[in-house]
């Protein structure tokens, strides 16, 4: 069980569709940062904002490799269970978005 408080600072986070949509991109594994400026029409500081937010809520794990930053959902997130949840209701509405891409060095 969770407060109320702490509930609602998560629903907080996860109520902005990019930040819910680029959880649900990171269900399938880590993500570069650098791969969500080529998915979303927003800038690069933005995105940076975003995953912040969501690193401070506990929900992300970040890895630096040299100048890149990889994201990853938290598995040891007392949040975890119901992000996977909440995250297997959402749809993803462009399948053209590659966010699988490779960081170019």
């Amino acid at each position: 069980m969770h407060t109320a408080e702490e509930l609602s600072k998560v629903l907080k986070v996860l109520a902005d569709p990019t930040r819910l949509t680029m959880l649900k991109q990171m269900q399938d594994g880590e993500q570069c940062a650098c791969s969500f400026v080529d998915c979303f029409d927003i800038s690069q500081p933005a995105i940076s904002r975003h995953l912040k937010m969501m690193r401070q809520a506990g929900l992300l794990l970040e890895r630096r490799d040299k100048q890149w930053i990889h994201y990853r959902l938290n598995e040891a997130s007392p949040f975890y269970s119901i992000v996977v949840d909440l995250l297997g209701q959402v749809e993803m509405i462009d399948a053209s978005c590659d966010c699988d891409a490779e960081c170019a060095i």
